[in-house]
């Protein structure tokens, strides 16, 4: 119906236009020209106001106008300047049709438009800017003006040089004879002369280009100040001595000689010397401008290309620590503020300490919240147990703590989201997907490390209704309808009942109650919508009423993305349970990419091999901008799935883009003290972040420009081998206690390696909870001693000949071993290691955990629970140390286990029938290896009957 009633519209306009030229009539033409832009203005205005509309509904509207009237500035201001321009340049071209200097004018203000409303942040920050009070140590410019002036001024330096090749393209074409006709509008002469003054206005546009080509030079200096690509980010050696004068030098070469280029005495000169060394069939302006470019260039290449390849050659490569230490000194200091690493806690971990009972009594808290469930593993078995329908899925799990009877108890949780393209296929229909099914239901939630007997976790809040044993998890408000996978619309509150949640044979039904989405109040609003989303069908549904609501960005993301589009988002939202109400959770960042004299991260692959001092940070991180050289975890954006409402607390007012965007949307943002207490308990620090200040520190905790230039204690994020395949570890949630305090706290943390080493050099973590939350710690270990990394458990594990064959049997019995995270935990002076290892049947689609293995120094342990494995631990006492440096592993005979240790003997048994197995079947003996397979069956058979 739209594509009919447009097309008709449209065929109307165009039959009038064709009318009136047809007749010679303009009133016609210009009724039908007046349809077309009417209807071109509409069918924009339906997007713009249902866009308004949505604001509106978040409270935010004063947000909407602020970016509509920037935009409607900056696009109107450069449209004017853009047209005038060429407008007011096409005038040095004489005899110019009028028809042709319009066009050209338009094309200006058209390239004005396109960056006017596509560069409104930054035109609104540079008239919003503050000093940050940091300034670089050069050329003694506040941080501020490289975060706000320089890239106003970048855009307005952008436009003016595709203005002037614009300018400079139409003075060649007037320089040329045939060019000249065709800009007078004679189409049909081709004389060879083009007249006097044509000439004239290339000379203009050369003399612009140049202008303003070199005062891009001056830019330049101040883009040297954060330009990556030396020995280290920023100015070294020769671009503070030899370039940034020479840019000086260049900028004033270049700004003469564009004037001299107007003088017609020194024309003549240049372009006779052109002319000698260019072909003379060009025209004199043209010779002219290339003699004249020409001694430009050569001044040019040789400031700042040849004297500065000539001072490092000579001066600083042969010395370059000696000339760079106070440059690598600038870099180090300057990248550690823009990464916020310049107020952080750094010490040395003692780990001379001995873990014993009392350790585990001493630090009950970290050792109760120990997590033994991994997020694939607890994945699989949400899907199986807990997602109930098919149209139903979890999203990612997330680790958090919560208050349980007194005691922080971490926990892991997930939605439940509705997800309608798992319906059948004739079930997922304009009704299903757009009234019917509109919402998720719920959350689970588990402990970390408790499971029941048949290694399934025990479930803090569970089934549909969501139930829970205990009153502070009760979900009074389950309705999920803003998600991280709501990526499409829903109507609510319609004639037709939603689904709620099923109840054994038949489903519950509801209207929604809430004041989310927007109303569709009147026939104009379903006109506007049915265009914008679902066409005919909608329009003519008579389901929508005057109380219904259309919910449209209802993805989390989407959602504060739109509102806040100068902000990153982090990768991992999550879910809280408040006083009965479910929240979303998302953390964002401001970003910037000009920071003086910090590094910058190139986002290549993390190559942990290379060499030399280059600052360029490779590790490879998902969702930050590339080139990115300041970060700041500034705002938490809180998001309520039910209603959809947003918003934006700020936990980082020192942040100087932040407060920018304070000033320009004041009404957008809250202070951290504004958010409830009971939410900002579940504040955590983001992954994201630490992984980027982990990325940093690892070359940036060297202080020292000489060891920083050698590289000489470069840190790389330990390895671990998860689900059987060797990669990074990845920063985890743990409960600890700090050296001088004895109460729990919720840290963010990760491990570090020396590069190219195994054993561990130090770990980093972020605190979360609200009393110290976003300090940042960083640990070193003494170097002297040797300390196990996680990828070092994984071998003695592979090493060890019970527990491998344990393991090698289970994979050959129709299932699969699956090796969860290493987590390492720092207690009282000393570092316990926990790796969970789950077995999955083939037949079954969850798996289950089997044993908890432990490391503390050289003493493996491994039992079917964390206790069990704890108390071999403790039997193993201080003497179990390896203080020779050999390995001990605490097997079934240590701890007294007689069981465990005729399984082991079983096991070990049963590895010897296979390879006799294997080993005969290859030199073609039958008979032997059919014998050995029959011994190994009644091993394993024994086996299972133990089990």
């Amino acid at each position: 119906m739209y594509i009919l009633l447009f097309s008709l519209i449209v065929a109307l306009g165009a039959g009038l236009i064709y009318l009136g030229i047809r007749k010679h009539k303009k009133l016609p033409a210009v009724a039908g020209l007046l349809i077309l832009i009417s209807l071109a203005v509409f069918i924009w205005f339906m997007g713009f106001w249902a866009e308004k509309l949505w604001f509106e509904s978040l409270g935010y509207s004063a947000r909407f106008w602020t970016e509509f009237f920037a935009r409607l500035a900056s696009s109107g201001s450069f449209l004017l300047f853009g047209a005038l321009f060429i407008l007011l340049f096409t005038f040095s071209i004489p005899g110019m049709a009028r028809t042709v200097r319009l066009v050209l004018s338009g094309f200006g203000a058209l390239l004005g438009v396109f960056i006017g409303s596509t560069q409104w942040q930054s035109v609104l920050r540079f008239f919003n800017r503050i000093d940050s009070g940091v300034t670089d140590p050069l050329l003694n410019m506040d941080a501020g003006f490289y975060l706000f002036t320089l890239p106003f001024i970048d855009t307005i330096y952008g436009f003016l040089i595709s203005l002037a090749v614009i300018a400079l393209i139409v003075g060649i074409i007037a320089s040329l004879p045939r060019g000249a006709h065709f800009l007078r509008g004679e189409y049909g002469q081709l004389q060879d002369e083009t007249g006097p003054g044509y000439g004239s206005g290339f000379i203009i546009a050369a003399a612009l280009f140049l202008l303003f080509f070199s005062a891009g030079k001056i830019l330049g200096r101040f883009h040297l100040m954060y330009a990556y690509g030396g020995t280290v980010s920023g100015p070294g050696w020769t671009d503070h001595h030899i370039r940034l004068p020479a840019l000086l030098i260049a900028a004033f070469t270049g700004g003469a000689g564009a004037v001299l280029l107007l003088i017609p005495a020194f024309r003549n000169l240049t372009g006779k010397l052109s002319a000698r060394l260019v072909t003379k069939r060009l025209p004199r302006e043209i010779h002219s401008v290339l003699g004249l470019y020409g001694g430009v260039a050569v001044l040019w290449f040789m400031s700042l290309l040849f004297a500065p390849w000539l001072a490092q050659s000579l001066l600083v490569a042969p010395n370059e620590l000696t000339y760079e230490r106070p440059y690598i000194g600038y870099n180090i200091e300057y990248t550690r503020k823009a990464f916020k690493l310049d107020d952080i806690r750094e010490e040395e971990y003692p780990v001379g300490g001995d873990f014993t009972r009392q350790t585990a009594e001493e630090n009950r808290g970290v050792i109760d919240n120990t997590r033994l469930w991994d997020w694939r593993a607890l994945s699989s078995v949400y899907q199986q147990f807990q997602e109930i329908r098919l149209y139903y899925e979890f999203g990612d799990i997330d680790v958090d703590r919560y208050m349980i009877n007194g005691r922080g108890q971490a926990v892991m949780v997930a939605a439940r989201e509705m997800e309608t393209s798992n319906l059948p296929a004739d079930s997922r229909n304009f009704v299903n997907t757009r009234f019917k099914y509109t919402h998720g239901y719920g959350i689970a939630m588990n402990n970390v490390n408790e499971f029941t007997p048949s290694g399934l976790p025990e479930l803090l809040i569970r089934d549909i209704p969501p139930q829970s044993d205990i009153a502070s998890l009760r979900v009074e408000r389950p309705e999920i309808y803003y998600s991280e996978r709501s990526d499409s619309h829903v109507v609510v509150n319609s004639s037709e009942e939603e689904f709620d949640y099923p109840e054994g044979d038949s489903n519950k039904y509801v209207h929604y109650t809430g004041d989310g989405g927007v109303r569709i109040s009147s026939f104009f609003r379903k006109f506007i919508f049915g265009y914008l989303f679902d066409g005919t069908s909608f329009l003519l549904s008579s389901y929508p009423t005057v109380e219904s609501r259309i919910m449209f960005h209802r993805n989390i993301r989407d959602r504060v993305m739109n509102l806040a589009p100068f902000l990153e988002l982090d990768g991992d939202p999550y879910i809280v349970l408040v006083n009965g109400e479910l929240r979303w959770i998302i953390d964002a960042y401001t970003t910037a990419d000009s920071y003086p004299y910090s590094d910058h991260f190139v986002n290549d692959p993390f190559n942990p091999e290379s060499e030399g001092p280059r600052t360029n940070l490779t590790e490879s991180l998902s969702g930050l901008p590339r080139g990115t050289n300041y970060i700041r975890n500034s705002i938490k954006g809180v998001v309520d799935p039910y209603n959809g409402d947003v918003d934006f607390y700020v936990y980082d007012s020192e942040d100087p883009i932040i407060r920018v965007w304070q000033r320009i949307s004041p009404e957008l943002f809250k202070e951290k003290d504004e958010m409830p207490e009971d939410l900002r308990q579940h504040v955590r620090y983001p992954a994201d972040f630490l992984q980027v200040q982990g990325a940093v520190y690892a070359r940036y905790h060297m202080r020292n420009p000489e060891v920083f230039y050698n590289q000489e204690d470069l840190w790389v994020r330990a390895t671990e081998k998860y689900y059987n395949t060797v990669q990074p570890v990845e920063p985890y949630y743990i409960m600890w206690e700090r050296p001088d305090s004895d109460e729990p706290e919720f840290i963010l943390m990760l491990p570090y390696t020396p590069k190219s080493k195994q054993v561990l050099i130090g770990w980093i973590a972020g605190v979360s909870d609200p009393e110290n939350y976003g300090e940042f710690i960083a640990y070193r270990f003494p170097k002297e001693q040797r300390i196990l990394g996680p990828q070092q458990m994984e071998t003695k594990i592979d090493q060890d000949s019970f527990l491998s064959g344990q393991l090698s049997l289970w994979n050959q019995r129709g299932s699969n071993v699956i090796r969860g995270n290493v987590l390492v935990l720092p207690l009282n002076g000393t570092l316990l290691y926990v790796e969970p290892i789950y077995l999955q049947s083939e037949t079954a689609a969850y798996p289950e955990l089997r044993m908890v293995v432990l490391m503390h120094k050289d003493t493996m342990v491994y039992a079917e629970t964390l206790d069990s494995a704890l108390e071999k631990l403790y039997a193993a006492g201080p003497e179990g140390e390896a203080e020779t440096g050999q390995s001990k592993t605490i097997t079934a005979a240590a701890s007294g286990d007689a069981s465990m240790k005729e399984k082991q003997e079983l096991i070990r048994q049963a590895a010897e029938a296979f390879d006799a197995y294997i080993q005969n079947t290859g030199s073609s003996d039958f008979d032997a290896a059919a014998s050995e397979l029959r011994r190994l069956q009644k091993l394993l058979n024994e086996l299972t009957a133990r089990d």
